[in-house]
């Protein structure tokens, strides 16, 4: 069997989680902008009324960056 094959027959058994990291490992820029998760009541803007940015893509960028 080839490293191929035996890699197509364990894909379907990952999480997100760990697909992600294997895309990241092969094609650096494939993987999207990261979610956040919902914010509670109040926290949806900042103090000057604007929406809140998604702060776990800005530390994602912050460390790609090193």
């Amino acid at each position: 069997m080839t490293a191929k094959e035996k890699l197509l027959l364990r894909v379907p058994d990952w999480t997100d989680e760990q697909a992600e990291i294997a895309l990241r490992a092969v094609e650096p820029d494939a993987v999207g902008e990261p979610e956040m998760a919902p914010l509670p009541a109040g926290w949806g803007e900042t103090l000057t009324g604007e929406p809140m940015p998604n702060v776990v893509a800005a530390v994602h960028r912050s460390r790609d960056g090193h």
